[in-house]
């Protein structure tokens, strides 16, 4: 009698060890095309927003640096009992554009700072983006429509363009029209009530910022929309 054997062989624990064995999956090469078209449009699409809020930034960044120089200017005039004027100096060379308040050399006569030539060692200083750039009232859009915003419709006051002339605070606190003299600057007593306005324009954008500072010494910042100005 012939006795017969058989043998199963189990090929799970194989499988176990070895998973390659099984199918393998993976991204076609036109699958792979898809997804690349669509992270490229997808990023064409986002990019130009990404530029724009940086832009943005970087012109409420130097309008936030103009309303802190003036504030300070402001402050140290209260606390120093004297005449302190605030500049923006273009850049040059290797130089940034910079937002300063004028406040060395102190003049046994009252005066300070230099008239805006240089910033002097210890006077308040911050650097400002190079694509923002300080312009004058003519180049600036609807005016009337800040100014009717900033001060009553009566008043006499018209605002004094601090790309002419520096924003001046005397030792109340209040802006006042600045007289030169030897050593820098005071005010003019008989200047009368006296407001600021400053302009700034992002000239990668074109977008518009201001700041503003009433008889009473307010400072406020404010943003143009395309068709009128709006407070910060």
């Amino acid at each position: 009698m012939t006795a017969t054997f058989q043998v199963q062989v189990d090929n799970t624990q194989s499988t176990r060890i070895y998973p390659c064995l099984g199918r393998q999956n993976g991204f076609s090469l036109v699958e792979l095309l898809v997804v690349v078209i669509l992270i490229t449009i997808v990023s064409a699409m986002a990019i130009p927003g990404i530029v724009s809020s940086v832009r943005m930034a970087h012109l409420r960044g130097a309008a936030s640096d103009v309303s802190g120089m003036y504030q300070l200017a402001r402050t140290y005039a209260i606390r120093d009992n004297r005449y302190y004027s605030s500049y923006i100096l273009a850049a040059s060379g290797t130089v940034p554009q910079l937002a300063y308040v004028d406040m060395l050399p102190k003049s046994l006569t009252g005066a300070s700072g230099n008239g805006g030539s240089s910033v002097a060692t210890g006077d308040p200083v911050v650097t400002m983006s190079s694509e923002v750039a300080q312009l004058p009232v003519a180049s600036a859009p609807n005016t009337n429509n800040l100014k009717t915003q900033l001060l009553p419709s009566t008043t006499p006051v018209t605002p004094t363009d601090t790309s002419a002339t520096a924003a001046t605070f005397g030792p109340r606190g209040l802006p006042c029209t600045p007289l030169s003299l030897t050593g820098g600057s005071v005010c003019d007593s008989a200047g009368g009530p006296t407001a600021y306005w400053t302009f700034l324009q992002n000239t990668k954008s074109g977008t518009w910022q201001a700041v503003t500072i009433t008889p009473a010494g307010r400072i406020q910042k404010w943003y143009y929309t395309g068709s009128a100005w709006s407070k910060l």
